[in-house]
């Protein structure tokens, strides 16, 4: 009986840990622009913490994706302007969107104190700021790429999956007009691969493509022989393995993309993933 208690104990404590870790939002790397032609004028930093702001109450209302501009009037040209959006995962419920983008927000605020461009990226969500217009426009800069220690074990291999994310940017953009595809894929009688694709919700179908395309050229030079693999930009990202990540029962809210209209790695990350910074751009500590 003893045992038997023990084991339940056991069995609960495993139970409830992975659950638990499972509800943390990831933090996967920031990048940090300073101006160089000028310091930032108070304005700006302003601008930028009403931006943070704004995050913790246009999430609480439920919504996963927005974009702001703060600043001066529309007509006028002060160049403290602050354009700003987040984004998250289309797996996920509202409440852990709110969790991640607010979590996201304070350590950007940490990261990039007196930046006048961040981006900061955790696992299923995505923050960015500028002092440039970015909405409606692809951003395929600044990316990073994550991979796992599995090898695969067919050169071929990464040829069916080239083609399985072929498969996820038709469906996006011309069969679903949705943001984000996700499938599960044979690659032969024994191994299945698990993939999914996102894109900024603001862009259009040509832009999504043509930044998941961008993502896709990557891949051969950064994770060609790798099974678990994510490239990833602040417009779009691709992640394939072979264990089911996505979560159906979080989908919440709307995924489609509006009209044409939008959104502009990796000292850090979880589990057995090893991270590689693809382009230029240093992070902040």
């Amino acid at each position: 009986m003893k045992f038997l208690s023990f084991m339940f104990l056991l069995l609960f404590l495993v139970f409830h840990f992975t659950q638990t870790s499972a509800q943390v939002p990831i933090y996967l790397y920031n990048f940090c622009e300073n101006s160089t032609a000028k310091s930032l004028t108070t304005s700006y930093k302003s601008n930028v913490n009403n931006f943070v702001s704004w995050i913790a109450s246009d999430s609480a209302k439920g919504t996963t994706f927005n974009n702001i501009t703060i600043g001066s009037s529309s007509n006028s040209n002060t160049g403290d302007d602050v354009y700003g959006n987040y984004d998250c995962r289309f797996d996920i419920s509202e409440s852990f969107c709110q969790f991640c983008v607010n979590t996201a927000a304070r350590d950007l605020v940490q990261h990039c104190p007196n930046s006048l461009t961040s981006v900061i990226f955790y696992d299923v969500c995505i923050i960015r700021y500028s002092n440039e217009n970015f909405f409606g426009k692809v951003s395929t800069t600044p990316t990073w790429n994550v991979t796992g220690t599995k090898k695969t074990k067919d050169s071929s291999d990464l040829t069916k999956v080239e083609g399985y994310v072929r498969i996820l940017i038709r469906k996006m953009t011309i069969e679903t007009n949705q943001s984000w595809a996700m499938g599960e894929f044979n690659l032969s009688n024994t191994e299945k691969r698990y993939g999914f694709a996102q894109c900024g919700r603001d862009l259009d179908n040509d832009g999504c493509r043509q930044c998941l395309e961008a993502m896709l050229d990557i891949v051969p030079k950064c994770c060609g022989n790798e099974v678990s693999w994510e490239v990833v930009a602040p417009s779009c990202g691709i992640k394939f393995d072979d264990q089911k990540f996505f979560m159906l029962n979080g989908q919440t809210g709307s995924s489609s993309k509006p009209n044409p209209a939008v959104h502009k790695g990796c000292d850090r990350a979880a589990t057995f993933y090893s991270v590689n910074n693809c382009e230029q751009m240093q992070p902040q500590s």
